[in-house]
């Protein structure tokens, strides 16, 4: 599970993990969101430089290193975004034959509540309690495996969690 766009299309996976990301800093590192276009385009062009800035022969600003949480937002989003669509077509999949990609791009764009791209009217879908518990599970130890601490990585797992509660009213 987890794999990066397992049934979603590339382009939609960018998109998709970008708008979630966002989203994740907003709660966890508002102060970020200002420069957040810009460390998105960094990421996409050069994710391993942009996650392990030391290991880069050029310097950060005045030559400070910045610790920044969005490189590792989009990449644990990314990720997510392929758990997610793994988790809900595990549970769709016998719902869900031929017409699998769209359906579970929709289904994951509705339980981030970012809307589906061309039908407004499927309503949200609802994660069960122990969902819920597995992405943060899975987001937590991805954020691990990508360096952060454990304080960072519940920083972004609950990240995510705000996400998923968002009420539909509140997009």
């Amino acid at each position: 599970m987890g794999e990066l766009g397992t049934d979603i299309p590339l382009g939609e996976t960018r998109d998709v993990s970008t708008e979630l990301a966002r989203l994740m800093i907003e709660r966890a590192a508002p102060d970020e969101l200002l420069t957040f276009d810009e460390v998105a385009d960094e990421y996409y062009s050069d994710p391993e430089s942009t996650l392990n800035p030391a290991k880069n022969d050029e310097a950060v600003g005045f030559g400070l290193e910045l610790a920044l949480l969005a490189p590792f937002a989009l990449a644990v989003a990314q990720f997510i975004i392929g758990f997610l669509g793994d988790l809900l077509r595990d549970v769709a999949k016998d719902a869900v034959k031929d017409a699998a990609k769209p359906a579970v791009t929709g289904a994951v764009r509705r339980v981030l509540r970012l809307g589906p791209p061309q039908d407004s009217t499927n309503a949200a879908i609802e994660l069960t309690v122990e969902q819920r518990d597995r992405v943060f599970a899975a987001a937590t130890e991805q954020s691990k495996r990508l360096g952060l601490d454990e304080t960072k990585a519940d920083l972004l797992g609950n990240a995510i969690l705000g996400v998923l509660s968002r009420s539909s009213s509140n997009p």
